[in-house]
């Protein structure tokens, strides 16, 4: 139980204050370098006081907005990698990577290799939207763990996302209505689910009722024997729950640490931790790791309590775990004044295999059937679900285009649907995604509204494919202008990639891999 200190120490230490208000140490050493909460250093030593921390929970002390989130202004939006080159390309809309979202509130919940930073969502509203709260339309349609939208939501818009992926749908979800949860039922529940799991693990009869989910495959047993026990005493906890939302919740908990804990890792893509040259996991406190996670997102959903107060009307906010491609008809027309997203790369990252631990063991997946179902309705598609099928014809007619499709298959063709055949199917459907996503797209903005779209180029098979120019290309012919184009990022520049195994023959050639955010305006 957390220490009382009702008529306890007028001045606490870390340790003491993080007890205090419920979060881990570590989240309240994050918050007190941002200048997040009420606090002073003592030499190397950060000291809090009790009276400030309560006036700051009660909201009396709480900063303003503008102060609580000072790494919007003062982030660097290149790393300490960058060239003097590099730092005359630096634009307003900041670079795009998620890395700085993992110290801000909300935000940091779940890791997400495919999202995009907040600064850069925050960035672009403010450029693009009205004032805060002005009913201005956000759209995500690829939504991802909700960076866009939670960013809407902060300025008071209303805002809409799809997101095929049914983890980053929960997830997003949970974070869209946070604002709603009662923090003293939380409270209570985070000391019930203490409470249920040191009773459980001191008893050496007790087994858990939940099993593994029996669909689920790895090369490697995904939790040792210890760690998977301690699971599917969380998952006991979970499903006792009454309220959905407090299982949804604790499955986004759950979820977002559960990789910590395995003999898995993401290095970026999930693979064993041996192969990744670390040992495996044994033995891991999963009850002390979840305690500290729903601290975390106690202290995070108080913060967007307080923060959506300056608000008169509080925003609509909805996530549909659909396919945009499939039901972007759903939307009403013309209703749409901003979108931001950021599509899946012509990079072949498998988004939805990459969170199959949390889709099968948080019962969010029911088969490998809607596994592969999933896969075949992304943008895009994968090189694996089209690799073999008979040639896919270019639909978009721009010469450019077709000219790379047609470079790529002619690629190693000895290699047969490893060879460029494979790769230019899967260039052709990219890109006939790419086409449909404008035609649906056109349909939903307001005249004039804008459409800023963060995307990278690629190599396939040697060749470079300049996707973000083919991208907005594609959104002319659809009657989109362009209004601009950012260079946001510079990720590698090198020849490795074009000589991997999988994806190259042997090249000299330099080629730099970079995002680029670019803004269209839609037609009037």
């Amino acid at each position: 139980m957390p220490a009382d200190y009702s008529n306890g120490p007028r001045v606490l230490t870390l340790a003491e204050a993080a007890r205090f208000i419920r979060v881990s140490e570590k989240t309240l050493g994050e918050m007190a370098r941002d200048k997040r909460i009420p606090c002073q250093k003592a030499g190397r030593e950060w000291r809090f006081l009790r009276q400030a921390l309560e006036d700051w929970l009660s909201g009396q002390g709480q900063p303003r907005v503008a102060e609580a989130m000072p790494a919007y202004q003062q982030r660097e939006l290149f790393d300490a990698r960058t060239t003097p080159a590099e730092s005359e390309r630096r634009t307003s809309f900041g670079d795009t990577a998620f890395a700085g979202n993992r110290r801000e509130p909300l935000h940091r919940w779940v890791p997400w290799i495919a999202g995009f930073s907040a600064a850069f969502v925050e960035h672009v509203l403010e450029e693009m939207a009205a004032e805060p709260g002005a009913g201005v339309s956000v759209l995500d349609p690829f939504a991802g763990v909700g960076t866009t939208l939670l960013e809407g939501v902060k300025r008071g818009h209303n805002v809409l996302g799809f997101e095929i992926n049914p983890y980053a749908a929960l997830s997003c979800h949970v974070k869209l209505h946070a604002h709603e949860y009662d923090l003293a039922l939380l409270s209570e529940t985070t000391h019930s689910f203490a409470e249920f799991m040191r009773a459980k693990l001191r008893s050496r009869t007790a087994r858990p009722k939940a099993e593994p989910p029996p669909g689920f495959r790895s090369s490697k047993p995904f939790f040792s024997s210890d760690v998977e026990r301690q699971v599917l005493f969380v998952l006991d906890f979970i499903n006792c729950q009454a309220d959905q939302r407090l299982r949804d919740l604790l499955k986004v908990a759950l979820g977002s640490v559960m990789v910590s804990f395995s003999n898995y890792s993401y290095e970026p893509s999930l693979s064993t931790r041996v192969a990744a040259g670390k040992s495996e996991v044994l033995h891991a406190d999963v009850q002390r790791i979840l305690v500290d996670k729903l601290w975390e997102m106690e202290a995070d959903i108080g913060f967007l309590q307080q923060h959506l107060t300056r608000f008169r009307h509080q925003p609509v906010a909805n996530i549909y775990n659909r396919s945009y491609l499939l039901y972007a008809d759903t939307v009403p027309e013309r209703s749409i004044d901003v979108l931001i997203t950021s599509p899946p790369y012509l990079n072949n990252y498998h988004y939805i295999r990459n969170t199959r631990p949390q889709l099968y063991w948080l019962d969010l997946l029911p088969s490998a059937h809607d596994l592969k179902a999933m896969a075949l309705e992304s943008f895009g598609k994968f090189w694996q679900t089209v690799r073999a099928a008979p040639e896919i014809h270019l639909q978009v007619d721009i010469a450019q285009i077709k000219q790379v499709v047609d470079a790529v298959r002619a690629k190693n063709p000895e290699k047969g649907v490893y060879g460029g055949t494979g790769w230019a199917n899967y260039a052709a459907s990219y890109f006939n995604d790419c086409d449909r996503f404008w035609e649906v797209t056109r349909a939903l903005m307001k005249p004039g509204g804008s459409v800023v779209v963060v995307i990278g180029n690629n190599i396939l098979q040697g060749v470079e494919v300049k996707t973000d120019e083919f991208f907005a290309q594609i959104g002319e012919l659809h009657g989109f202008k362009m209004v601009d184009s950012h260079r946001v990022r510079t990720k590698r520049t090198g020849s490795s990639i074009l000589n991997s195994s999988v994806r190259a023959g042997k090249t000299q050639k330099r080629v730099e891999l970079y995002e680029e955010a670019i803004h269209l305006r839609a037609p009037a």
